[in-house]
């Protein structure tokens, strides 16, 4: 079992471009969200002593498991401490990222992106640091791989495969002629 500080290499994680950081920020607006949840509820009011100080806890294990990396062709992340989730969002089925900053979220300093994917539900990220410069790149980057053509080398690989078809064919026609 590896532990949160160690890095995992993957295929998800090759040709990364930028790592996506978080402020600590977000500790204290989940902390803060969830308290004013249970507020709304009758036996919330009376889990509240427990939930503070160990949710507390929680959402900063929650925090101390989150990564994510922008690599040539993925969003990729990481997050959950006993739950964990990886998700990796292909960046030519990227419709849009915003950027949203309410005033509740703008009181706790941290802004919200929500990545649009043709055909899914949207993906949001809460507390990204540096939320303007990471969403232009990858767009720059979504934008780079329109522009580029796909690779020839397999349509020679599918050419190859058609020319063997062929010749399985036309061995086949020959012994069925000969018979």
């Amino acid at each position: 079992m590896s532990d949160g500080s160690q890095i995992q290499t993957s295929y998800a994680d090759s040709n990364q471009l930028m790592s996506v950081e978080f402020d600590s920020k977000i500790i204290i607006y989940w902390w803060m969200a969830a308290n004013f949840g249970l507020l709304m509820s009758v036996v919330g009011i009376i889990l509240m002593p427990i939930w503070i100080p160990f949710g507390w806890l929680v959402h900063k294990k929650q925090y101390e498991h989150m990564s994510g990396a922008l690599t040539d062709r993925s969003i990729n992340m990481r997050m959950g401490w006993l739950f964990k989730k990886q998700q990796n969002i292909a960046l030519d089925k990227l419709t849009d990222v915003s950027i949203h900053e309410g005033p509740i979220l703008s009181a706790f300093g941290v802004v919200r992106m929500q990545f649009e994917t043709a055909g899914a539900a949207p993906f949001i990220l809460t507390g990204v640091r540096n939320a303007n410069q990471f969403r232009d790149l990858v767009l720059r980057q979504r934008d780079s791989l329109a522009l580029t053509p796909p690779a020839t080398s397999s349509q020679a690989n599918s050419n190859d495969v058609l020319v063997e078809i062929r010749d399985i064919l036309s061995k086949i026609e020959s012994k069925l002629s000969d018979e």
